[in-house]
């Protein structure tokens, strides 16, 4: 059994860039093969002169028109446009896509949710001390607030837009304060309102 380049390219698209062909009747691979993450080859035919014919990525590495290799993900590549400082990068895979700014990337479903992973990232390298000379009455953009909840109490995106679902209308603007109140009894809400309180101190 023969696999060709694109239908290797395929499976390695549902997968994130990682290549499963254990036990699989294959005895050879086709030229130009690269794969993103690992590749099994375990009880195949594949000789080690094919296996060293495969190429592995490293984060970053792009191929125009083809291919990304991102935060240990691959995409296969759409179209590359600039927006401003931001790259994005369009998957072939509706909702597929990257965005990066030159130093880090993120996956994502649109642009603006990738700037705010962008931001986020930005935001976490930098740590929670960033946010030591706020005050319970300083004001924080909503997209600030979301950021800075996710950096202090460790909340995962998923949970936090779970949160959010819940709100049924946001203003440009909350104080610290007011994010202490709103977020009573979620997750992480005891150790977002005591980081602020040894802050007062």
């Amino acid at each position: 059994m023969t696999y060709t380049l694109e239908q290797l390219n395929k499976m390695m698209e549902k997968s994130g860039g990682f290549l499963n062909l254990g036990g699989m009747q294959i005895s050879s691979l086709p030229d130009n093969l690269t794969v993103g993450g690992s590749l099994n080859l375990r009880d195949t035919q594949i000789s080690f002169s094919e296996r060293q014919k495969v190429k592995s990525l490293r984060d970053g590495d792009y191929v125009p028109g083809n291919y990304l290799y991102a935060d240990g993900i691959l995409i296969h590549v759409k179209r590359k446009r600039t927006f401003g400082k931001y790259t994005f990068y369009q998957g072939k895979i509706k909702g597929h896509n990257v965005i990066s700014d030159g130093e880090h990337y993120a996956h994502c479903k649109t642009f603006k949710d990738g700037v705010l992973d962008l931001e986020f990232k930005r935001a976490k390298d930098r740590g929670s001390e960033q946010y030591k000379e706020l005050k319970l009455d300083s004001e924080v953009t909503k997209d600030e607030a979301i950021t800075m909840y996710r950096i202090i109490t460790g909340a995962c995106r998923a949970g936090t837009e779970q949160f959010l679902s819940t709100i049924k209308e946001f203003k440009d603007k909350y104080t610290v304060r007011e994010l202490i109140e709103i977020t009573r009894g979620q997750y992480g809400a005891e150790s977002f309102k005591s980081f602020f309180e040894r802050c007062a101190e």
